[in-house]
């Protein structure tokens, strides 16, 4: 058998031996024939492979010369077979290197399509093997160099899934060691750039990896003015946020102890009194099989259930197990969940029906101590196949809402970080001395931040980003872009987007009441107030207070006032303005002044500069308002 290449140079050999195939226009030709091994090539085409419009006079016969020096020196056994009209070579795909390369390729795809990263690796490396330097070495011709260029595609493609699986298997120093490389050649190759940031993310410098994404942003701009694109955008959004999962390495092959927990956040900041009150539910007497973390996007549900999941490890020995079950944008499929969680126990085969998944699941876990963290659960059915059935084993849930129809189970309500955790948290990730320069300032900036861990990271991706500004200069910043942005920023985006998505939660109504209980300038509301501001029942009034307090939007204060977090009230009035209008918002705040003159049970100072600023609001004069107000 003859074996050819064209993934570098283009030769044959026979037995081990090279032959010797010519001019570099005979090595063309058989390269065009390789490359549409088995389809027929008539004339004209090669011809315009080699030439296009500038084709000699007897090119035709000069491609006939070619044939049949081709066919003298690769003997009796030589491949290449006339057709009407042209050229046909046969040649099974084992014996040239760009059908070894086409058939590994395939071979990695259908094992990452069943779960085998391992496999799909070892593919790729044979794939990448059959290269011995640029394609089609030697060879001439317009089309052969748009060939060229499409070979080289193919073969960046295969570098990515092979460090896309050596990734997701932890094989961090290996991909590394080709990645530089691979960088330097094609700066601008994004999955190359978002492979970069995962290594580094993965290995504890969420810092690096939010610099090669600043490196990227401006070389695209640059060089293509474009921005990235949609996949290495959202990497950024989940490094700014600080992802956990981020620190996971993909599933592997199924093993009888699975350890699926994604690695805890390095930098993770207080919930002392939660973290306690978790490991008690699960532990302690009289345990629950199922605990809940509930609360508004962005509070760390996910952070605390992994960092508790790792600290609980050694209570179950029969491993862990975790699914993203993305509520956010597309749901989870719990028959899809349930066949990986018993192939990762090593139980098989998987039933094909739901109900029968359930029960092989309940049935495995009788006799095993699992924990499972089922993170961003939508609602109750989407999780009740997947839950623990008998004793020993147990489920941490993180829900953006408290799920009624699971009876029984408790819910840890997670609000805003304790202040002095804040504080840490800002300074371990933006650095202790730039925060003792301005303790002040910092302690403003946390305060508008909410002390929400998803803000604070964002504020201190922006310090980390200007080294140079001044603590002041990035509040005042921060405070213009999410109170009254001109144009949206992408990290003030991702502080937005739990607020967004709990819109999405709310009817109508409620989202009316969302939206116009932030309009006015107080610190707090009472149900009374908030009749007159709706125009509602004060009874109404009271059932949707409750409400957005259930939905994470609005929080309970003492005597039955209710107040916004200060992120939470500039998002609502902002949508308030741009969704019900300027008109509307006035109409309400004239109600609530009306009903705040009427009632005369409360004239203290504070009474007196929040109605006054109530007014400013509504646009009378400062002496129309001062004669509203009592003497």
């Amino acid at each position: 058998m003859i074996h050819f290449t064209v993934l570098g140079a283009i030769t044959a050999s026979r037995a081990g031996e090279d032959v010797d195939l010519g001019s570099p226009q005979q090595r063309s030709v058989l390269a065009l024939l390789l490359l549409r091994a088995d389809r027929a090539t008539s004339l004209d085409q090669i011809v315009d492979a080699l030439w296009e419009a500038e084709a000699p006079p007897g090119a035709r016969g000069t491609v006939r010369t070619y044939v049949y020096r081709l066919r003298r020196v690769l003997g009796t056994d030589s491949p290449i077979e006339s057709v009407a009209g042209g050229y046909r070579l046969r040649a099974a795909p084992e014996s040239v290197d760009f059908g070894r390369f086409k058939l590994a390729i395939a071979g990695a795809r259908a094992a990452g399509k069943r779960g085998d990263p391992g496999t799909a690796a070892q593919k790729l490396r044979e794939a990448l093997e059959c290269w011995t330097g640029p394609a089609l070495m030697g060879a001439r011709g317009p089309y052969l160099e748009r060939e060229r260029e499409e070979l080289e595609r193919l073969r960046l493609t295969a570098w990515e899934e092979r460090l896309t699986h050596e990734v997701g298997l932890d094989e961090l120093d290996a991909a590394e060691e080709v990645l530089g490389s691979l960088v330097a050649e094609h700066p601008l190759r994004e999955r190359l750039r978002e492979l970069q940031m995962l290594i580094l993310a993965r290995r504890g410098r969420p810092g690096e990896a939010l610099a090669v994404f600043a490196e990227v942003r401006r070389l695209l701009r640059e060089e293509l003015g474009a921005d990235p694109g949609e996949r290495l955008r959202h990497l950024h959004q989940r490094l700014l946020r600080a992802d956990p999962a981020l620190g996971a390495p993909a599933a592997t092959a199924a093993a009888a102890v699975p350890a699926q927990i994604p690695a805890g956040q390095p930098l993770f900041t207080g919930r002392a009194r939660e973290s306690a009150e978790l490991t008690g539910l699960l532990t302690g007497a009289g345990r629950a099989a199922v605990a809940g973390i509930t609360g508004l996007g962005g509070m760390g549900k996910t952070a605390l259930a992994i960092h508790v999941a790792h600290a609980l490890a050694a209570k179950f020995p029969d491993g862990s197990l975790f699914a993203d079950l993305r509520a956010a944008d597309a749901p989870a499929d719990p028959h899809e969940v349930l066949g990986r969680f018993l192939r990762a126990i090593g139980v098989g085969p998987v039933p094909e029906s739901l109900d029968e998944r359930s029960a092989l699941w309940r049935t495995s876990l009788a006799r095993r101590r699992v924990l499972v963290v089922l993170d961003d659960a939508r609602d109750h059915e989407q999780i009740r196949h997947l839950l623990p059935g008998t004793p020993g084993s147990a489920a941490i849930v993180t829900s953006v809402t408290r799920m009624i129809d699971l009876p029984g189970v408790p819910w840890i309500r997670l609000g805003p970080l304790l202040p002095g955790d804040s504080v840490r948290l800002l300074g371990a990730v933006a650095g202790e001395d730039r925060l003792r320069a301005e303790p002040e300032t910092a302690r403003r900036l946390l305060d508008a931040c909410s002390h929400q861990p998803l803000s604070v990271h964002v504020a201190a991706a922006r310090l980390l980003a200007r080294p140079h500004w001044t603590l002041t200069r990035i509040a005042e910043q921060l405070d213009d872009d999410l109170r009254q942005p001109v144009v949206m920023h992408e990290d003030c985006k991702i502080v937005d987007a739990p607020f967004r998505r709990a819109e999405t939660l709310l009817a109508r109504p409620l989202l009316d009441a969302f939206h116009l209980c932030a309009v006015p300038d107080c610190s707090s509301l009472t149900p009374a107030a908030v009749a007159a501001l709706l125009d509602l029942p004060p009874v109404r009034a009271t059932a949707n207070l409750e409400s957005l307090v259930d939905a994470h939007v609005l929080e309970s204060g003492p005597e039955g006032t209710y107040h916004f977090l200060p992120l939470v009230k500039a998002f609502a009035r902002r949508r308030a303005r741009d969704r019900l209008g300027e008109v509307a918002c006035q109409a309400a705040l004239r109600r609530l002044l009306r009903h705040r003159l009427a009632d005369d049970s409360d004239w203290d100072e504070r009474w007196r500069a929040e109605t006054l600023a109530i007014t400013a609001q509504i646009g009378d004069h400062a002496e129309a308002r001062q004669s509203l107000l009592p003497s």
